[in-house]
This record gives structure tokens, sequence and C-alpha cells, in this order.
């Protein structure tokens, strides 16, 4: 059948879109066509049992990133605001710091609050250890001491004084000598005394020495007495400003466990650490494992590392949140995913600390939503291990590549995990989605729900009106300029081609979006005002004249004779086939020689292109129909006595698909009859067993292809395709093409199964068709024929033998 200019493109009415301009029509939020998938989505962040999170499956073009994260905004809005997550030393065991989950705003108040009482900390105790109160406590203790030393050398003199002696202060401590008439005597005094009196000199000495012994036998006790209550009076003192300035803190957050608790080990701590403070503020520390004095070159940054640890590490501040978090992470890698512990340098050692544990997304996210791109995270080492880890558990634990594989080449940290409550939407396409259910055993359980993104909505007045109204919200998205009625048709008939059903329209709106903005450059160039049809056709011409270098050069050696098609005339045993190139995003057709020869044989139907290893296995497939075609047809009493031959002429690359079969089903009859078959027509087209045609891809690359080399080589007015008629719905011709067709310079027939080709294809140009029975009976002589000349053949070698 013939069909009809209106049956080869569908043409948008401007009339029946409603509107001059895009300006008077309301941009649109809603996403084209994707109701399926919006219900998955909804479905599933309603959801609230584990493993329901979602994988989004489509293609990128679809725009289904902006779609998801625009949706999840929407829901997030209503949700609670999750709690804020910290980090807090432990003081028992600073390798495992602890969480802290505050409600939101709660932990940005709590790590001012600690800052300042730390702060305070540290300006008020030392001043309140260097006050005058203090002092004189101090000085007490230590004239306490002083006066039991002086009472008892006031006692040693007396003593003395009653031997005849006294106590004289020396380098080396104390001594006694003897007195005369209140005075030291000397050694000429000494000397002239008898024996007796410098017997009980001697004897009052030793004496005394002993007393004064025992006397300082009993002062590293009074020392340590003394030291004690130094030490007492420092503790209360510091206990008492401790408990002062952390009273209200406690006030403000006992109703919050992990957080009142960390203040009363905060205050326990500071107050263990009393002395340490104090010589750090003066500018000096001591070796906590040697006991040894530090020389510090800067002694406040020294305090200031010592305090820190006292800090609070807000790791998530949701105060500013409205709703519940919606975080997209385009760098999925294990420390962006689960967090990380970041290192200094300590004499050349890398060392952490909890102060140093940094949030990932998944922190972030924790309470809401979190987007990840599938492909990314797959590529990025332990990444899908991580985040699986965490779904399945329901906590974060933090942690670093070197600890997953062991290498323990650092001080580290085994951070208390963060419980996890979040909904993980993957965004990825068919092929990985397949890809991970086939191979990875736990991801059915962890993403239970798909949404399916479609790549096209119908093409009725509902969505054609929803379509402008998506254009409108582009250009206000984009600060474009308007379209008008002409240019929105002319992006539905580009809409309708991309998918190449008239009847649907591409739900890709990034690709729409790009030819947007190129005619509204277009438009800018011309001073236009608005986006007319014009720019939108030049824009797509424009990047088809991009990409057709090669193109040209395939069809300039058709043209030349180089590259043999002929488009003219009638040959036997030749037809032309079509097929399709895409190099890049350029798709288009190309016209090729399909030969073949008949003779007697025993049944063979030898594919050239198979033999040669270019055939792909559906071509080898296509082949094996064929074959049994001719047999099951022209052959079912008797063998098939015939040996053919197909091959793609000066095909030097690889051929694979079905939509050659009925061309080659054509040629090979041809062959077989000697009967020649129409040049000026190209036959495109797959079929079954029983020679009906089948639908095919590309059609309208490949109508256009030989119409191309048709308009080169000069029309005749004969020549046109032949195409399945369930393809019918699927023409989007170029406008020249149609026109060509309304003129009369070019054709488009429908066939419904082979004899319909058949009857086109050996009948003469602008003549009626053949009875295809009249083809089939030859078909079917011919064939008997070739069977009796085998068997003739047969005997006489059996008969020669």
């Amino acid at each position: 059948m013939k069909l009809e200019p209106t049956q080869l493109r569908r043409q948008a009415s401007e009339s029946a879109l409603g509107f001059n301009s895009t300006a008077e029509v309301e941009p649109s939020r809603v996403q084209l066509g994707q109701s399926r998938a919006q219900g998955a989505l909804d479905f599933a962040m309603d959801m609230g049992f584990e493993g329901y999170n979602l994988y989004a499956l489509g293609a990128p073009q679809i725009g289904m990133h902006a779609f998801v994260q625009e949706r999840l905004t929407e829901i997030a809005k209503d949700a609670e605001v999750p709690q804020d997550c910290c980090y807090l030393n432990s003081f028992n065991d600073p390798s495992n710091p602890r969480v802290c989950m505050l409600p939101e705003g709660v932990g940005r108040r709590f790590k001012t609050e600690v800052s300042q009482f730390i702060s305070d900390v540290r300006t008020t105790l030392p001043a309140a250890l260097t006050s005058d109160e203090y002092r004189k406590a101090a000085t007490d203790l230590t004239a306490q001491f002083q006066q039991r030393q002086m009472a008892d050398a006031s006692e040693l003199q007396k003593e003395a004084e009653q031997l005849g002696l006294t106590m004289l202060p020396t380098p080396n401590g104390f001594a006694f000598a003897p007195v005369e008439e209140g005075k030291v005597m000397d050694q000429e005094a000494f000397a002239a005394l008898d024996d007796t009196r410098k017997r009980q000199i001697a004897e009052g000495i030793d004496q005394m020495n002993q007393r004064l012994i025992e006397r300082l036998r009993e002062y590293p006790k009074f020392q340590e007495q003394l030291i004690a209550q130094q030490r007492k009076l420092l503790y209360e003192t510091a206990d008492n400003v401790l408990t002062r300035l952390s009273a209200r803190l406690r006030s403000h957050y006992q109703i919050y466990p992990a957080a009142a608790a960390f203040i009363v080990a905060t205050k326990a701590h500071l107050l263990e650490n009393v002395e340490r403070i104090i010589a750090l503020e003066q500018g000096k520390d001591q070796d906590q494992t040697r006991g040894l004095p530090v020389p510090l070159a800067a002694p406040g940054d020294a305090a200031d590392r010592f305090f820190k640890h006292y800090q609070v590490n807000l790791l998530v501040d949701n105060a500013d949140l409205e709703g519940a978090p919606v975080i997209y992470e385009s760098n999925p890698s294990l420390d962006n995913l689960v967090g990380k512990l970041e290192h200094r340098f300590e004499y050349g050692t890398p060392v952490t600390d909890f102060s140093m544990i940094r949030p990932g997304a998944l922190h972030r996210a924790n309470g809401g939503y979190l987007l990840l791109d599938t492909d990314r995270l797959l590529q990025k080492p332990f990444a899908w291990e991580a985040l699986k880890r965490a779904l399945t558990d329901g906590r974060i634990r933090v942690e670093s590549v070197g600890q997953l594989l062991n290498m323990a080449y650092s001080i580290s940290l085994e951070p208390e995990p963060v419980p996890l409550n979040v909904k993980v939407i993957l965004l990825g396409n068919r092929e990985l989605y397949q890809l991970l259910r086939r191979y990875d055993p736990d991801f059915d359980s962890l993403f239970k729900i798909l949404a399916d993104f479609d790549d096209y909505v119908e093409w009725n007045d509902e969505n054609q009106a929803a379509y402008a109204a998506m254009l409108s919200r582009l250009v206000h998205e984009s600060g474009i300029r308007h379209l008008t009625a002409a240019a929105v048709a002319s992006t539905l008939e580009h809409s309708s081609r991309l998918v190449e059903d008239r009847g649907r329209l591409s739900a890709r709106i990034k690709d729409m979006e790009d030819i947007l903005r190129e005619a509204d450059q277009l438009a800018s160039q011309d001073k236009a005002e608005l986006i007319d049809a014009v720019h939108i056709d030049k824009v797509i011409l424009n990047r088809v004249y991009r990409l057709d270098r090669i193109r040209e050069l395939i069809h300039e050696n058709i043209t030349r004779g180089i590259t043999v098609v002929e488009t003219e005339g009638r040959r036997t045993g030749q037809i032309n086939g079509l097929s399709v190139v895409q190099i890049g995003k350029l798709m288009f057709g190309q016209p090729s020689r399909i030969t073949a020869t008949a003779r007697v044989g025993k049944g063979e139907l030898i594919d050239i292109e198979r033999e040669a290893r270019l055939g792909g296995n559906i071509h080898t497939k296509a082949v094996m129909i064929v074959s049994n075609f001719i047999g099951s047809r022209y052959a079912r009493e008797n063998p098939l006595s015939l040996h053919a031959s197909l091959v793609f002429e000066q095909s030097y690359g690889g051929i694979e698909g079905d939509s050659a079969s009925i061309a080659e089903v054509c040629a090979l009859i041809s062959a077989i009859i000697d009967r020649p078959l129409r040049q000026d027509l190209a036959v495109t087209g797959s079929m079954d067993q029983h020679g009906k045609a089948q639908a095919i891809g590309g059609v309208n690359q490949k109508i256009e292809g030989f119409y191309d080399i048709c308009k080169v080589q000069g029309f005749t007015g004969n020549q046109g395709v032949i195409i399945p008629g369930s393809n019918v719905d699927n023409l989007m011709l170029r406008q020249d093409v149609v026109d060509a067709v309304a003129e009369g310079q070019f054709h488009v027939y429908t066939m419904e199964t082979v004899d319909d080709a058949m009857s086109i294809l050996f009948a003469a140009p602008g003549a009626s068709p053949v009875d295809p029975a009249e083809i089939n009976t030859a078909v079917t002589q011919r064939v008997e024929a070739l069977h009796g000349f085998w068997m003739a053949a047969t005997r006489d070698h059996g008969a020669e033998e």
C-alpha cells in the first residue's frame, strides 16, 4: 500500500495549543508523564520498615535527578527535623569517643556553652588560685610549719643552755658549741679547760646532736602533712570553682543523659588535672609518662590542645533545617559517605582525636534522604560495601581504608557508631540495576522499591498542554526567551521524532532544554524577541551538520560510484537494503547493495558475512529464517536441491540485525527464477518463518538515507522505500521527504508479508504490482527443476561409479 503524505509525519497544530507564546502558559513543576515513578517514590518514602530504599531507573536526559530531588524536598518539608549529632571525648577511654544525640538546635547551643564553660575555667581557676584568700590560706599552712620549726629550735636551745651550750646555724645544718659568759667559747679557751670539763662539753654536744637528729626525723612527716594540706586546699578551691561554673551547665542539660554525663565527667577530669592546668597556663607542662619538664615553644598552643579535649565536636548541626534533610553526594567515596578521621603530625607520627572526626553524607542525611549516583558509587573502593553495612546494621561506623585493610600505621580511634535512620535513593540505568540484582545477594533486601522512569508519554491533548507548561518552566529556569506557538509545535514534532513514534512524546527534557538554549542563542543573533520555529529547526539542522561529516563521506562514495548503489533500472539477484549507522549522537540511514546467487546443489544457503566472520548472531538467525522460509514454502514435497549465497556487497565491517530479511528473500527468489528486481526501490523489514513482515528500528533514518541518495542521483518519480505496515506509527519523516512524496517524486509503501514486497519489486517501474502467486509458482517450478537436475546428476554420478 502506498502511503499518503499525511501518514508520514504528524503535524502539531499551532491553533490547538491555545496560546501565542509560552509567556501565556503557567509553568508546571509536575514531571511529564512520570506518575508511575512518582507513585513508587512516594510509597517507598512512606514505608517505615527496613529495606524500603529506592532504586530510580532511567536515562539521565529524563531529568530524573532533578525530579527526585524536587519531590523529596516537598516530602521533607512536612517531616520532623532530625536530631543534632555530637561526638564527645571519653576520658576513661579516649580511643572510643561517645555519641551524643540532641534535639535540633540544642547541639549548637551545647557546643557554645561548653566552650564558654572551658573558657571560664581557664580564667577563673587560675584567678582563684592566685587570690588573696587562697594565698592567705596557703601562707597560714606554711606559717604553721615554720612555727613548728621555730618552737623545736627554741626548745633545743633551752636544753643546750642547761648544758652550757648554744645551737648555731651552719651551711650544713645546725651545730652545738660551748658557751662562756654568754659567748661562744673560742678554741684557746676550750683548750685551757681541764679534761673533765672537756669531757662534759663533748658529752653534752653528743646528747644535743642526738636530740636534734630525733627532731629532724619527724620533719619529713611534717613536710608531707604540709604538702597534703596544701594539695587539699588546692583541690577544694578548684572543686568549689568547678562546681560553681558547671552548676548552670548541668541545669541546662540534665534532661539529656549523654550531655549531663559528659559535664560530670568533664568536671571530674578537670579536677584531676588541676595541677597540670596551672602548669600549662603558666607556660610549662609535665611529661605525663616520665614526670620531666618539657619546654614549650608556644605555651598557648599546648594549653589549647589540652583544653580541646573538653570541647564538643558538633558533627551535624540541624538548627537551620526546616524539615528533614535531602542530601545529594556527587562524590560518594568511602570518606564522603561514612565520614573520616583527620590526622595531625606530632614528632613525625600521625595522630588523631575525637575532635578530628568529620561527618559523611550518611551523617548529614540521617533522619532524611540521601541521593547517590549508582555508577559513581560503584567506582569508589569500599563505598558500596560500607553503604550496605550501614543500612543493614542501622548504624554509621567511621572507618578508613587503612582500618578496613588492617593497615594500622597511626594512632587511630574507634568512635561509637551513630544510629542511622535514612532513606537512600540510588539513581542509575537499567543495566546497573540488573547487574546488582544478579551479582549482589543483598541488593534486593536493601532496595525493595523500583521507580522506573518512562522515556516517553502519549501525545494527547492533556500531555501536549503539560509539555507546553514544561517548556514554560524551562524558559523561566534557564532565563531564555519565550517560545512562539509555532516553536512549541516544532519542539513537539521533534520530540515525537526522538522516540520514533508519532503517538508519543519524548520525556527526555534535558535534550529539549539544550535545544531551547541553542535556539535562544540563534534568536539573540537574529535580534528576535521570541524563539520561533525557524530557530528550533535550525538548531536541529546545525546539530546534524556538526556531526555529519562521516555520513557525507559515505554518501559521496555512493554518488561517485565508488560504493555501488543503483537507484533506477532492474537487476536480477540484487536489491537495495537499508541499514542504520550510529556515530556518537548521530544516527543516519545507509543503503546497502545485497546480492544473491542460486544454482543446483544439496540445499545449502551460504551466509557469506557469517563465513567471513562479519555477521552477528542476530543476522545469522535471520538468514536461517530465510533458508527455512524458502524450503518450507517452495520445497515441501522434495528436498531443496539448491546451493545459494547472500552477501552485503562492499561491506567491510560487521553486519548485525534482522531488518534485511525480506530484502534477502526477494534477492534470493530473483536469483532462483532469474527475474529482475526494481533498483529504484529499497526494502527494510524483518520476517518470521511464515513470511509475515515485522517492525524494525530506525525506520525514519533508513527512508531518509535512501531519499538523500535518490535526490543526489536524480529523481525519476518512481523511487521509494518499502517498509513493514507495523512501522507506520513510527514515521516522523523530515519535512522535505514529506514534500517530495506530496509532489510524487518519492514514495513510501507498506507491506504485511513477503508477497506484498514481491508484488511491487518484480513489477516494472510505473506498472501495476504483479500477482505474487505468479512469482511463487515460478519459484516452485524452478525449485522442482533444480531438484530434477540434482537427482539426474546424482544418478549419473552413481552409474559412473
